[in-house]
Formats: C-alpha cells, sequence, structure tokens
C-alpha cells in the first residue's frame, strides 16, 4: 500500500517535466528550468535560491537520469548520466626493447638436492625422456 502525498506527486511532475525537457532541449541551466517548471508544473513556485530544485537534480544525478556540464561558461545540466572520469582506461604503452639480446642468468641451485628431479626420467606421452633442462 502506498501513500502518495501532494508534495510527491508534485515531486513526480517536476521529474517528469526535467526529463521531458532535457530530452527536447540539449542542455538546460537551473534558471531555463525553473521558468519551465513555473510554466508547466501546477503549483509549482520558484523559491529564492533554488533549493528544492537543486535537491531534485541532485536525486537526479545520484540515479544517473541526468548530470551537469558546463556549455559556453555556464553551468546546465544534461539528460542521461555523466561521463565516468575514473573508469578511463590509460593510454596504451608500448615496450620498446633495444637491440641486445636478452640472456637470462644462470640458476644457481638454492640447495642440495634441489635439482635431484632432473636426474629421474619422466613419462611423456608413453616415452620415457631425460630432462633436458632450461636450453634445449
Amino acid at each position: 500500500m502506498s501513500t502518495t502525498t501532494p508534495d510527491n506527486e508534485q515531486a513526480a511532475d517536476v521529474r517528469r517535466a526535467i526529463a521531458t525537457h532535457l530530452e527536447a532541449h540539449e542542455a538546460a541551466s537551473a534558471q531555463e528550468l525553473e521558468r519551465m517548471l513555473a510554466a508547466r508544473v501546477e503549483g509549482y513556485r520558484p523559491e529564492a535560491g533554488g533549493t528544492s530544485l537543486r535537491q531534485q537534480l541532485a536525486q537526479m544525478a545520484h540515479r544517473g537520469h541526468v548530470h551537469s556540464v558546463t556549455v559556453g561558461g555556464r553551468p546546465c545540466w544534461k539528460r542521461g548520466p555523466g561521463p565516468l572520469a575514473g573508469r578511463i582506461a590509460a593510454a596504451r604503452r608500448v615496450l620498446r626493447l633495444d637491440t641486445s639480446v636478452y640472456e637470462p642468468a644462470d640458476v644457481t641451485v638454492v640447495r642440495p638436492g634441489a635439482m635431484d628431479f632432473a636426474r629421474i626420467p619422466s613419462l611423456l606421452l608413453g616415452q620415457r625422456s631425460l630432462y633436458w633442462g632450461t636450453s634445449r
């Protein structure tokens, strides 16, 4: 059971009007949205400072319906979620090798008996084979 109050209904009307306006127009400032809401939404009164509009826009931005942008040096609102700057991939880094030839360092035995496995032949595809070491 849901209870709807006139304030909740008006807030829903405000959100719908903002979404419709931003869909029709690319971007709109808060002042443009205040004027549009005063003309479209019954019972809406613009208030000094626009705190209720800012709260509505903040809620819509939190849900990913609108995001703020700067158009021509003035702050505006656009439809849809904003770009995710934190998730942009870093530029590709290509490793460039010089002309020298890589030679790995000789492996030293860490403890006595560590290479005992090399003396025991292993079974590879049904054939016994000896340990070849690191180079073939």
